[in-house]
């Protein structure tokens, strides 16, 4: 059987239990009986699959297989006196006894497999340093304390409030709920630590499974609280589905040597991903006093640590941000430093050295005889070859950093820029002696990439560049007439340009309406070093 066929033969099995213990055809007890051997069967087939595959792995592979088998072990063995009691029992739901602890074998042990499973990432990663781990930390305690609320004011607190017939049977009767919440924030994390983990397709299955349980879990509990005598097929389904998707994860193939990706784009899911909840518990909290219902004492106290944490989570973030600003600017002044470095080695080094041969050559072929014409034409040729590579060389070094702008500052060096520019520049700067560094290197380079792009893709005829201090602000603006439509976002100058700017604390603004030219403005702050 080929492995890419698994996903929709567990679909399908799934499917057919759900629907038919659901689908009315059959009395109450063999609908029953249905449900109760697909959720027996699927949690074997998890154990199984997690197992056999195990042993075919190493590392991080291999355990965190065995830790979910031995969850979907221990959970089949809890569902199978579970679904016995309701099978052959006295009618109705089971009442809860210390047996049914055995439960919270699948939390454990699946938080367990979780964990193993997200840690085999690379050393560098986000969730390895301190200041990413406690922001995970804070993001899955926020979720703890906001789903609380929700399950105590839906859920929890029912059952809390109808108590059980032992102590011990009482505190069970709870650890479903409570076992939702932590097989909730199982989810959390694997979608935290997904975007970038090798194994990523694996925990997002594993988080849908745990998913699928926590929901039919999170039903058991709601029943129990309001004294119902049966449960509905398909609110078993989360119990069928769930240990048939670790089988799925398990014989989902990985790389053996996984090559990590950079992704440059904001993951903006697990930036919002805290507030979903919170949210959701004021949204509640709203309709509570709506309705006039008191807000639980425990629900008021959870809330309060819940908005403390998310203050710590904020302040964590920001001083990430400043970090990461700082680090940012630190890239850009050491590459402008490597880039004069290297500008200033190839005219005081290679040009320098091809101008000395070209001037040896030039005294050689004085001294070929005037018979050998033939000599001297091929010297002449070789005279206008170096040459021709000493422009060559003087252009790159020109690109790769300006000197007459480390020599004489922003003023000539536009001004250099107007001139060899293809299409007429107004320049227009109002700037009194030198500015930081990184300022000029960023203005000079945010101004040389609008003229270029007035020329090769607007079509411009003439262009206005302006450059004003003002305080403690650098203002330039660069305006074109040409056909306008630029999309910051799409070519890949602006979005470099941009980086730039702001990495010096500054903004890059672009306006360019279709058929009105183009207007880019630039503002940096002159404190800055």
């Amino acid at each position: 059987m080929r492995l890419s066929a698994v996903p929709a033969i567990v679909a399908l099995s799934v499917a057919a239990v759900v629907g038919l213990s659901s689908s009315g055809l059959l009395n109450p007890w063999w609908s029953l009986f249905v449900s109760a051997a697909g959720q027996v069967s699927a949690a074997l087939a998890g154990t199984l699959a997690c197992w056999i595959t195990a042993a075919r792995r190493s590392g991080a592979q291999r355990w965190w297989r065995l830790w979910m088998g031995a969850a979907t072990c221990g959970w089949m063995i809890a569902q199978s006196r579970w679904c016995w009691r309701q099978l052959f029992g006295d009618g109705g739901l089971p009442v809860p006894s210390p047996a049914d602890a055995v439960n919270l074998i699948l939390a454990v042990f699946a938080l367990a497999a979780i964990i193993v499973l997200a840690a085999d990432r690379p050393a560098q990663s986000a969730l390895r340093r301190p200041a990413g781990l406690i922001v995970t930390l804070l993001d899955g305690l926020i979720v703890v304390g906001a789903l609380f609320v929700l399950t105590w004011a839906t859920a929890l607190g029912s059952v809390v409030r109808a108590g059980a017939a032992t102590p011990f049977g009482y505190w069970v009767a709870i650890s479903f709920p409570v076992a939702d919440l932590v097989l909730t924030v199982i989810v959390i994390l694997v979608i935290a630590v997904s975007a970038s983990a090798a194994n990523r397709v694996q925990l997002i299955i594993l988080g849908a499974g745990l998913f699928c349980v926590a929901f039919s879990d999170s039903v058991v509990a709601y029943l129990l609280s309001e004294g119902a005598q049966s449960m509905p097929p398909l609110a078993n389904a989360g119990f069928v589905a769930g240990p048939a998707l670790a089988v799925v994860a398990a014989l989902t193939p990985t790389r053996e040597t996984p090559h990590w990706a950079v992704r440059p784009d904001t993951r903006w899911g697990h930036l919002l991903l805290p507030y979903a909840p919170v949210a959701g518990t004021g949204v509640l909290f709203i309709v509570q006093l709506a309705r006039g219902t008191p807000i639980d004492g425990v629900e008021i106290v959870v809330v309060t640590v819940v908005i403390g944490m998310l203050i710590i989570r904020q302040a964590v973030t920001l001083v990430q941000s400043a970090n990461l600003v700082a680090s940012r600017a630190r890239l850009v002044l050491a590459a402008d430093q490597t880039r004069r470095r290297l500008e200033r080695d190839l005219h005081d080094g290679v040009q320098q050295r091809l101008v000395s041969l070209a001037l040896d050559i030039r005294q050689a072929q004085a001294d070929v005889p005037p018979e050998l014409t033939q000599l001297r034409r091929r010297l002449s040729v070789v005279v206008a070859g170096l040459s021709g590579t000493v422009d060559d060389v003087r252009e790159i070094s020109r690109g790769v950093h300006p000197a007459v702008l480390t020599e004489g500052g922003l003023r000539p060096a536009l001004r250099t820029l107007a001139r060899r520019s293809a299409v007429p520049v107004e320049l227009d700067v109002h700037v009194d002696g030198r500015q930081p560094e990184p300022v000029e290197v960023a203005a000079y380079y945010v101004v040389a990439e609008a003229l270029t792009n007035a020329v090769k893709y607007a079509d411009a005829t003439h262009v206005n560049v302006c450059v004003q201090a003002r305080g403690n602000n650098l203002r330039l603006s660069v305006r074109d007439d040409g056909v306008g439509g630029a999309n910051p976002k799409r070519g890949t100058g602006l979005i470099g340009l941009n980086d730039r700017v702001e990495a010096l604390g500054g903004t890059l603004t672009v306006d360019s309406p279709h058929g009105q030219g183009t207007h880019l403005q630039a503002d940096f702050p002159l404190d800055r070093r």
